[in-house]
């Protein structure tokens, strides 16, 4: 974490994407005509029935995307065994090549990253450099309310308690976490008139993977970076190039809106 809180002053994007154990709860309502309060519900009660992050992948890149640095974290705790999951999500997962016997065996323990995580920098309530308090970071996902749910939980009290039942307070605790500028280039596409998932945006702006395989966290956080410029930039061309993705869209997760 050392090398993270080296690269902060000179690369303050944060983009981030992770796995999990999917999902095991749905609604009945179909996924476009949720409200967010319903949405909300939704991920709260699969994130707290599962808990277990899995793997987080994290981009740090500078302020226009440049030298983009990426780490991935595996974490432990999860046992396929005795806890619940989706099959279909365990087995898609092993297919692109999650060891899950290795995690249990080598992987980080949450309450140790959780601890790194604070002292790091990444913590929005980092401490001050000098007399002035350090310019909050932007993070960044793609279809984030899985991604920040499953983080947020971990971080909070070193996972000791869920997520809060109302949507209002979970905006709170991750702008806690993460501060205000929290972007998800999923929700921000769709002004382009973008939709689909990550693979199918990228393509369409013609975006190529640069490294690694889709579904692991490392490469997933890279492409989503990749593709977040894509889009600031097309945003922000003629005749608009005064457009301020963060101020228009910062704290507006997809689905959570």
């Amino acid at each position: 974490m050392a090398a993270i809180t080296a690269l902060l002053p000179t690369h303050p994007v944060v983009t981030i994407d992770t796995e999990f154990p999917g999902t095991v709860y749905d609604s009945a309502t179909p996924r476009k005509l949720r409200s967010p309060k319903e949405a909300y519900a939704l991920v709260r009660r699969n994130v707290d029935r599962l808990k277990h992050l899995l793997q987080l992948g994290l981009t740090l890149s500078g302020p226009r995307g440049s030298h983009p640095v990426v780490w991935q974290f595996n974490f432990r705790g999860f046992d396929e065994r005795r806890d619940p999951h989706a099959p279909e999500s365990i087995a898609m997962l092993k297919a692109h090549g999650m060891d899950f016997a290795r995690l249990r065996e080598d992987g980080i323990d949450p309450g140790d990253f959780t601890d790194e995580f604070m002292r790091s920098g990444l913590n929005h309530r980092r401490p001050r450099r000098g007399r002035s308090a350090p310019e909050p970071l932007t993070w960044v996902a793609f279809s984030g309310s899985y991604d920040f749910g499953y983080l947020a939980r971990m971080l909070y009290q070193r996972g000791k308690k869920g997520l809060p039942q109302k949507l209002e307070d979970f905006g709170r605790r991750v702008e806690n976490l993460f501060g205000p500028w929290v972007l998800d280039a999923k929700y921000i596409a769709k002004t382009c008139r973008l939709d689909g998932g990550l693979e199918t945006v990228a393509n369409d702006l013609g975006v190529q993977r640069r490294a690694g395989v889709a579904h692991n966290a490392g490469s997933d956080s890279l492409l989503t970076a990749d593709v977040m410029l894509a889009i600031v930039l097309r945003l922000e061309a003629p005749p608009n190039p005064d457009y301020e993705v963060r101020e228009k869209h910062a704290g507006k997760i997809d689905g959570l809106v």
